[in-house]
């Protein structure tokens, strides 16, 4: 939980409390009323015990059976029918809550539930004082509160969407071993480095870098011990470059680096380094390197083609070394 969640959230148990204090203080109970407080606070601590997360599908009911409550003294105690459009501003919680904790259709039967059963009690309440006169008003109010119900269940169910389309659109361009992203992810960047280099004649730079007898490692230590290895050499390469250079989990043992505004010699003293680097985490495994540079007006095949075509060069003289595209 961030900071401003955790904030927020203590923040709403404080005004909750604050008002059940307010409220017993200016309207002190009184009898059966004493109960119906301490069945009210008995849900609430049970809500709170169950953590931000689930508390508030418990709420949404603390929070309709206190309204409950409220109105029901109010009808037995003959307050003033004003006071029973205090309530008014504070049922939309009940739709924040039950938006938020229960699918849609649940929520939209809670809301219904709840707002049919306190503004049922209104009106009953208000005609036995005011007249029927005032049930038209009731009845605008009541339609209100069912459209601010809707509103908030709209909402939220957008929220639910994005999440969900925020969920597959990450899972479908990241590696979910590494963390990096993935091959599709990488052409996407690697589409749009070339369109600002044919726009701007900015240079950039491929690299493709492959583990060396990777297969054996597997073969001998264990799949478990060789995805481990992939995670810790992702580390490692995230950690060895800028923060504007894109490194992708190209497929097996092999990745790819997208060097913005890198000519070809820089690249290579990059692809040297991090040659050297991983040679002397004494992991067991050591990489081979193909570089390429971007000429303005190329296929994007033809680059991962002389960069693969340089990697395949370093792999037949010896792997462990860098070589450059022609």
């Amino acid at each position: 939980m961030d900071s401003t969640f955790r904030f927020l959230y203590a923040l709403s148990w404080v005004g909750l409390l604050s008002g059940l204090v307010v409220r017993f203080v200016t309207l002190p109970p009184k009898g059966w009323e004493l109960l119906g407080y301490l069945a009210v606070v008995a849900v609430f601590a049970y809500a709170y015990a169950q953590g931000p997360r689930r508390a508030p599908r418990y709420l949404v009911h603390g929070a309709g059976l206190y309204f409950l409550l409220e109105i029901v003294r109010s009808l037995y105690r003959g307050v003033e029918g004003w006071q029973f459009l205090l309530l008014g501003p504070w049922i939309p919680a009940l739709y924040v809550l039950a938006a938020f904790a229960h699918t849609v259709s649940a929520a939209w039967r809670y809301s219904l539930g709840w707002t049919l059963l306190l503004y049922g009690l209104v009106a009953l309440g208000l005609a036995q004082r005011e007249g029927s006169g005032i049930l038209p008003y009731v009845a605008i109010a009541l339609l209100g509160q069912l459209t601010v119900a809707s509103l908030i269940i709209l909402l939220a169910r957008f929220r639910e969407m994005y999440g969900q389309t925020r969920f597959w659109r990450e899972q479908a361009l990241t590696c979910t071993l590494t963390g990096l992203p993935n091959r599709r992810a990488f052409s996407l960047a690697l589409t749009r480095e070339i369109s600002r280099a044919e726009r701007y004649g900015t240079p950039f730079s491929l690299v493709l870098m492959d583990l060396d007898h990777f297969k054996k490692i597997n073969d001998t230590l264990g799949h478990d011990h060789g995805d481990e290895l992939l995670r810790r050499v992702a580390r490692l390469l995230v950690d060895q470059v800028r923060r504007e250079d894109v490194v992708a989990r190209w497929g097996g043992e092999e990745f790819a680096l997208l060097l913005p505004s890198t000519h070809l010699e820089d690249a290579k003293r990059l692809a040297e380094r991090l040659r050297q680097v991983l040679e002397a985490q004494h992991w067991g495994v050591t990489a081979s390197f193909g570089v390429a540079e971007y000429v303005l007006g190329e296929e994007e095949e033809n680059l991962f083609r002389r960069a693969d075509q340089a990697l395949y060069r370093a792999k037949n003289a010896g792997r462990n070394r860098v070589e450059m595209a022609e």
